[in-house]
């Protein structure tokens, strides 16, 4: 007989011990994950105690993701020369130059950049970059990087000027008399495919650039009519390389060689294959920006939080005393696992722990038969969006905080909801096993409802708010999904142990002072 046959075969409260086994295995994880420095303080401090005869094992300390305003960083802003682009177009390519300014800083591993593009009251456009934890000002220049333009232009016919060959037939170089020389054409770095680093015959580094559909027929066009003449590349305004174009080129690959060594040549491939911006910019404006709120204020706003969680717990005992109790050890349950969302924690570590929370929401649903192809579909959301912020941790900034501490407010709801709803049940002379049952399978339609209206608004903030408004609907929406677990899974199978038979003649422990007659 397999695992999952004999599993199949327990009894509902049997059922339900494992699945608080795999609650608890998944609290000690978020709580590792979560106050990990805490933990380990803790283990050094048993080891002293005891002469190293109690020697727990340590763990991996992870830090925190936070944003420019709670860690400082630098910020550069970049003017965009927009001059030769129609008014028409300079929105779109201004967003153009965004993207690949905030690729590029992604490829090194700035937690959350914010980029974003500002015109003025004159017309001008510029490019601010904030980046979070980079104090070295130059460093952040050099991330960024000079924004390669790539030009492709044919001899100026009309010119008076000359050009000076200084190479072979195959990959003639010129001396540069006069701006007049050239003449631009259609080809520039927007239709760039992928560029490649490569060597020649004499083993020098040479970077091979291959166009898209639209870009290689461009290339054809222009070597064709340019067989016997010069094609200069331009990067960054200066010629780079002018082969004489020897016979027609189709299939939108070119090549270029150049004075420079194998790393000039990877930077090169990296900057080109990062994007071409489809603008010129220039830096205009370089600081560091210091924390705005710092530790103190980090402290603060956790405490305030913390505050908030002891008085939500006080108002639930008060009100629903033992239930209320269980909604406390919920909560708990839920403030670890938003505090560990906020660590850096591992790729093998969060997807593990994510598939542990969809499962118990399915497995819960199921027992309590409210799943439907709806809830399925909205499930299979949360879990495809937990899985995207797995793979780039959660930068906690101010308004970040501001939705944590506001979704601790949403994690309690669910369980007044459910604790309101079984004490009607209780008013009714149900027993309370059975009120406990019918108060989570009644009190779902109002917290589906309320839930997903919630989560829709999330996703709007997320994907069309600027930057501090994604970060609070990113940490609302989060913390909206996992409020749901704490309060579907873990409550309702605390509730299903301890809330029993036993409390048939102790109503009063569940809030609850007159019942009706059957």
């Amino acid at each position: 007989m397999s695992f999952m046959q004999k599993i199949s075969k327990l009894s509902f409260k049997a059922k339900t011990r494992w699945i608080l086994g795999l609650i608890i295995l998944f609290t000690i994880s978020v709580g590792l994950i979560a106050g990990g420095n805490y933990y380990n303080q803790f283990a050094r401090f048993a080891a002293a105690k005891t002469n190293n005869i109690i020697v727990l094992p340590q763990v991996k300390e992870l830090p925190f993701s936070l944003g420019l305003d709670l860690q400082g960083g630098t910020q550069l802003v970049y003017e965009a020369d927009v001059t030769n682009i129609p008014e028409a177009d300079r929105a779109d390519a201004m967003e153009s130059a965004r993207d690949v300014i905030e690729r590029r800083v992604n490829t090194f591993g700035v937690s959350e950049p914010v980029v974003q593009v500002n015109k003025g009251s004159n017309g001008e456009y510029r490019i601010i970059a904030e980046l979070a934890g980079i104090k070295d000002v130059k460093e952040a220049i050099k991330m960024i990087g000079e924004t390669p333009i790539l030009e492709f232009k044919e001899q100026d016919t009309e010119s008076s000027a000359t050009l000076t060959p200084t190479g072979d037939a195959s990959s003639t170089e010129v001396n540069i008399n006069t701006d007049s020389l050239w003449k631009n054409t259609e080809l520039t770095g927007k239709y760039l495919k992928r560029a490649i680093l490569e060597f020649a015959q004499d083993g020098t580094p040479e970077v091979s650039l291959e166009f898209n559909t639209e870009g290689a027929q461009m290339f054809e066009d222009i070597t064709a009519r340019n067989v016997g003449k010069p094609v200069a590349i331009f990067l960054d305004g200066y010629v780079i390389s002018a082969p004489t174009v020897n016979e027609k080129i189709t299939g939108g690959k070119a090549v270029i060689s150049g004075q420079f060594n194998v790393d000039e040549a990877k930077l090169l491939v990296k900057r080109l294959n990062s994007g071409a911006l489809p603008v010129p910019v220039s830096l205009v404006s370089q600081k560091t920006v210091e924390a705005s709120l710092g530790a103190k204020s980090i402290n603060n706003s956790l405490q305030a939080g913390l505050l908030g969680l002891l008085l939500v717990s006080v108002f639930m005992i008060v009100m629903y005393r033992l239930p209320g109790l269980l909604s406390v050890l919920s909560l708990f349950v839920y403030g670890l696992t938003m505090l560990a969302i906020f660590k850096a924690i591992p790729v093998a570590v969060a997807l593990p722990l994510i598939f542990v929370m969809i499962a118990l929401i399915f497995y819960t649903f199921n027992e309590i038969k409210i799943f439907d192809s709806t809830l399925a579909l909205f499930f299979a959301v949360i879990g495809i969006l937990l899985f995207f912020y797995a793979l780039k941790p959660v930068t906690l900034s101010l308004s970040g905080i501001a939705g944590l501490i506001l979704s601790v407010g949403m994690a309690v709801d669910a369980n007044i909801l459910i604790f309101a709803r079984t004490k009607e049940e209780l008013r009714a002379g149900k027993s309370v096993p059975q009120s406990v049952a019918d108060g989570f399978k009644r009190a779902w339609p109002s917290i589906r409802d309320g839930n997903i209206s919630s989560l829709i608004t999330c996703l709007i903030l997320m994907f069309f708010g600027t930057s501090s408004v994604q970060g609070f609907g990113t940490t609302l929406f989060i913390g909206i999904s996992v409020s749901l677990f704490s309060a579907i899974v873990v409550t309702r199978v605390l509730s299903v142990l301890v809330l029993g038979e036993w409390l048939e003649k102790r109503k009063c422990l569940l809030g609850v002072k007159k019942i009706k007659a059957e």
